[in-house]
């Protein structure tokens, strides 16, 4: 089983398929997460397509995935479209909704609340305080998270 050990993956360390992972995860599964990382801007991405790049039936990928990257296609789909925009918002001058656009995102809307729910802030206030803090912009779900587990 993939026990999430990543080892220093170039640019997007959380959600990148050029991970190193014990020698026994499934090649199909690190196929399927490469055909993502390939395919992640196109808006139509969907369970059928990626399971059908991994060699698999529907059911039998989506287990496959659950159990070994412990969350569903759709939230990894949706952290690895943030994780490139957040790289998109620091380093290009694209407005949002072009930025969207590259990331797969149809409506502007739901990429705004999937921004904000994953980041804390709007994609434009990522921009400022990451260009107003030298691109050393935190990470605010992850000090939420932080706070969230010290008060249980």
């Amino acid at each position: 089983m993939m026990q999430n050990v990543v080892v220093g993956a170039p640019s997007f360390s959380r959600y990148s398929p050029s991970m190193a992972v014990e020698q026994d995860a499934d090649p199909r599964l690190l196929s399927a997460l490469h055909f993502i990382a390939n395919n992640y801007s196109q808006p139509s991405l969907r369970l059928k397509d990626v399971s059908k790049s991994a060699g698999l039936s529907l059911w039998h990928f989506s287990r496959l995935f659950n159990t070994n990257v412990r969350m569903g296609l759709r939230e990894y789909l949706k952290n690895v479209r943030l994780e490139h925009a957040c790289t998109l918002l620091n380093s290009s001058s694209l407005s949002i909704k072009e930025v969207a656009a590259a990331v797969g995102y149809n409506h502007l809307s739901d990429f705004y609340h999937h921004f904000k729910s994953g980041h804390g802030v709007s994609p434009l206030a990522y921009r400022r305080d990451a260009r107003r803090n030298g691109m050393q912009f935190e990470d605010r779900s992850q000090s939420r998270k932080a706070e969230e587990f010290t008060k249980q």
